[in-house]
């Protein structure tokens, strides 16, 4: 008993001792991989290394630079170095004779050799970790493809450009196996291949600046960075001109290194030009047809906005508003990056074409550049619109067809650039900017998407909008909540659901859908204006029968002419708002506001029976004095009389039409609004078939006053309408009503949850039934009163004064069908 406890008990100490020999292993063992020895913090210890000697040789301690020089070395030969030589034995080589270059550098003292040595080992660390992440993502192993992956230059990021993620992308996908090795490499070489051609570019760039300003340790960290990491790109610089081209470039950048090293200028300049023609027109990671597409409608658009933002902001050689002037630089900015990665295939194009639109380009940035730094002497708008307007045209003729098809991609991307900033900016607190930056979104989206997409999905187009602006999906809008400076995580929530909707809209307008929305909307429109011209015509010719009935051909041949007119119209109505499309919505409002002043006058005339009453009351006098023409010989002066009664009487229509019709093209494009407008014009013309059959016996009368109401519901639809178009503006507040309309509302009715679109909506009604009510105190009610006090001789009958007044005192009234004459 006594033994088997002893035994235990040396068991329970044994296997004491095991786990606390386990926990010491564990806590002295070292680190995977992964973690301690990842190598993207190997090279932050080599970089902090050399920034922390230059820093020592800066305040003249020779011996201490030396030690940190050899602290970055021990940082790169313990944890970095098996890696890059396995991958890139040339690259393992040059950061070593870069390291020691460095090291000789701190204890002589020379601040530029030692820059130019740092430059070098950075750039060598990149490429090894280049060549490591393709090798392991050629053998499938994505999480040694991460972990390589980490050690990267990106292309630095701008209002309009995200840095690249294409590589982080790949990689994910080849780890859940939605992508083969192959393809992974091609798209990880592609990002990382484009990002540092780019590096390369803005490297020379810094290194050209800081020699201006003296600073010659930063011209040769430059320098010797740009010079290294133009080695990733030799290989590719080989394959597109040959190996005696890229013996030659290497060389140069070489030299340049060498120069600025050395602090010689003339050198250094010489062989800046030198590196300069070698880059000329070469692309490391060329795009796809697809993405050089895109990138082109990207050009296009920053263009197109420079001018607006520039106008906006300047009146004659003043600057009036600095933020539309940052805005036009900003957009420049944006075109310039764009012409950039074109500027090759538009080089092998046209070489000379090209070079006319980088010099217009440089002009462009001199002119926006300089009224960024002064308030006054600036140039005028119209030079800048000249400017662009020259590159534009070069562009159009450099431009492939491929290129030059609309497509929305472009915009997207824009949108969704714009968005980040709006979001960065609430996070910071900076509630103003964020408001710029969602405008802007918006313009992105009205200038681009929108359009199409009201004519695909109205609702939708409706909840993009909404999410913009004044809610939509549950969410409220962004102006709401920018306005009220609500927290980061609710205007994220609302982005997260404008995301949806923009993702939604890309695949709406992708795949085609159904025009039907917008086609009906049109043809509605034309039949309701055609029907009113209709009726008219009916009228007129109800009493050319018997005999008189060869009467009717002039009034049909007026009527034909008038629509043809009415075509002539809207042709030239095109031809005008394409040339004003650039103000977009600030159109569309003005149109709006046009028509809802005529359907105001219109609306008038029906509820004060002045339109059935004078308005064909008038033509039927006008009918009078022409068929007296005959009886005095005048046969050709009769007809022509009678065929501009019907010319007038359907063009008055017909303007009418195409100035409503619009708005509905302004938003939603012209090849939908043709459609309907045939439909439309097809059932106008059925029904005239129709009424000209039946002769006299449709009530007229009672048929205009359905055309009316029909009227009064447009008037109220698009007061509503306009009035949103003027929120989207600026023109108008917004002030959002707390309740959930269904989208359709706004879509035929003009209902959207403001207190400013229902306001305006409430007025137009007021106007109309006010007017309504006044005149009838006025020419019924208060003559009825004076008859029974007995103020007049002979009261009038009520509502007919005006048929009264209409008919001529020396002939008998001639009876219209309807009771209208």
């Amino acid at each position: 008993m006594r033994a088997r406890w002893a035994r235990g008990r040396r068991v329970r100490l044994g296997r004491s001792w095991a786990l606390v020999l386990a926990l010491a292993l564990l806590f002295v063992a070292p680190a995977p991989a992964s973690a301690a020895q990842a190598p993207w913090r190997s090279a932050a210890e080599v970089g902090d290394g050399l920034r922390d000697a230059a820093l020592e040789l800066v305040l003249e301690d020779h011996d201490r630079a030396a030690g940190e020089v050899r602290r970055a070395g021990r940082a790169y030969a313990g944890r970095l170095r098996g890696g890059v030589r396995a991958a890139d034995p040339g690259a393992d080589r040059d950061i070593r004779r870069a390291l020691a270059q460095a090291l000789r550098a701190a204890r002589a003292g020379d601040e530029l050799g030692l820059a130019s040595a740092a430059g070098t080992a950075r750039a060598g660390l990149l490429r090894g970790a280049y060549a490591a992440t393709l090798a392991a993502v050629e053998r499938g192993d994505a999480d040694a493809a991460r972990t390589w992956l980490l050690l990267r230059d990106f292309r630095t990021a701008t209002r309009f450009t995200r840095p690249g993620a294409d590589a982080t992308v790949a990689v994910e996908r080849l780890a859940a196996g939605r992508i083969d090795p192959r393809g992974a490499r091609t798209a990880v070489a592609k990002d990382l291949l484009d990002a540092y051609q780019s590096r390369v570019r803005e490297l020379l760039d810094e290194s050209a600046q800081a020699g201006q300003r003296g600073f010659g340790t930063r011209r040769a960290e430059a320098a010797g960075r740009a010079a290294g990491l133009w080695r990733i790109l030799g290989g590719r610089y080989r394959e597109d001109r040959g190996a005696g081209a890229a013996d030659a470039a290497a060389r140069a950048f070489g030299h340049l290194d060498r120069a600025a090293a050395q602090d010689d200028d003339r050198a250094y300049a010489t062989n800046a030009g030198e590196v300069a023609r070698a880059l000329d027109g070469f692309t490391a990671a060329p795009f796809t047809p697809r993405e050089a597409a895109r990138r082109a409608q990207q050009l296009v658009r920053f263009l197109a906005l420079v001018p607006v933002e520039y106008d906006r902001g300047v009146s004659g050689d003043r600057v009036t508003l600095d933020f539309e002037i940052q805005e036009a630089v900003a957009f420049q900015t944006g075109g310039a990056a764009a012409f950039t990665d074109l500027e090759a295939q538009l080089g092998r194009r046209d070489p000379r074409r090209t070079a006319a639109v980088e010099a217009d380009l440089e002009e462009l940035r001199a002119l926006v550049t300089t009224a960024a730094r002064q308030p006054v002497g600036v140039a005028p708008a119209e030079r800048v619109q000249a400017v662009t307007d020259r590159a534009q045209a070069n562009l159009g003729a450099l431009f492939p067809p491929a290129w030059k098809e609309q497509t929305d991609e472009s915009d997207y991307d824009l949108i969704e650039l714009t968005l980040d900033r709006m979001e960065s900016a609430v996070g910071a607190g900076e509630y103003d900017k964020a408001e710029q930056a969602r405008l802007e979104a918006y313009a992105f989206f009205e200038f681009g998407p929108e359009r199409r997409l009201k004519a695909f999905d109205p609702g939708l187009a409706l909840d993009v909008e909404g999410l913009v602006w004044f809610g939509a999906r549950d969410r409220r809008g962004l102006a709401q909540l920018i306005a009220e400076r609500a927290p980061r995580r609710e205007v994220r929530q609302t982005r997260l659901a404008l995301d949806e909707g923009l993702d939604d809209a890309a695949a709406t307008l992708g795949d085609g859908a159904s025009r039907a929305t917008v086609v009906t909307n049109s043809a509605i429109l034309v039949f309701r204006e055609g029907l009113e011209a209709v009726l008219i015509l009916a009228a007129i010719t109800a009493s050319f029968v018997g005999v008189r009935r060869r009467l009717r051909r002039p009034v049909l041949i007026g009527a034909v002419l008038g629509l043809l007119v009415s075509l002539v119209t809207w042709v030239l109505a095109q031809t005008l708002l394409r040339s004003l499309d650039q103000y977009g919505e600030r159109l569309e409002a003005v149109v709006g506001l046009v028509a809802i002043a005529v359907l105001l006058l219109i609306t008038n005339w029906f509820f004060h029976r002045v339109y059935w009453s004078q308005w064909i009351g008038r033509f039927h006098r006008q009918r009078r004095r022409i068929e007296g023409l005959e009886r005095r010989g005048f046969v050709a002066a009769q007809a022509i009389g009678l065929g501009l009664l019907g010319l007038t009487s359907v063009y008055r229509e017909g303007f009418e039409t195409v100035l409503f019709l619009q708005s509905l093209q302004l938003s939603a494009g012209t090849a939908a609004v043709v459609e309907g407008a045939g439909l439309g014009l097809a059932l106008t013309l059925a029904v005239a078939v129709v009424v000209f059959a039946l002769e006299r016996k449709l009530p007229y009368k009672k048929m205009l006053i359905v055309t009316g109401v029909l009227i009064g519901v447009v008037l109220i639809t698009m007061t509503g309408q306009t009035a949103r178009t003027m929120q989207g503006t600026g023109w108008l507040s917004i002030t959002a009503i707390d309740v959930d309309l269904p989208y359709w509302l706004g879509l035929w009715f003009g209902v959207f949850p403001t207190w400013e679109t229902v306001a305006a909506q409430l007025l137009a009604a007021a106007f109309v039934i006010g007017s309504y009510l006044l005149a009838q105190e006025v020419k019924v009610k208060r003559p009825r009163r004076r008859a029974r006090r007995g103020e007049v001789a002979a009261a009038p009958v009520a509502g007919g004064g005006l048929e009264a007044q209409d008919a001529p005192p020396a002939a008998p009234p001639q009876p219209v069908a309807g009771g209208t004459r």
